[in-house]
């Protein structure tokens, strides 16, 4: 049997996707965040 990579890589995308948009989103608040919390 072959693996089925198109397959593979589009449930692979469809995981890391959300992931990567939600880590984007957050780092730019956690930043904003640390950058806050040093100048108190």
């Amino acid at each position: 049997h072959s693996t089925n990579w198109s397959l593979l890589f589009t449930g692979l995308s469809i995981a890391i996707l959300p992931m990567l948009i939600l880590y984007l989103f957050m780092s730019k608040y956690f930043i904003k965040g640390m950058t806050a919390g040093a100048v108190k």
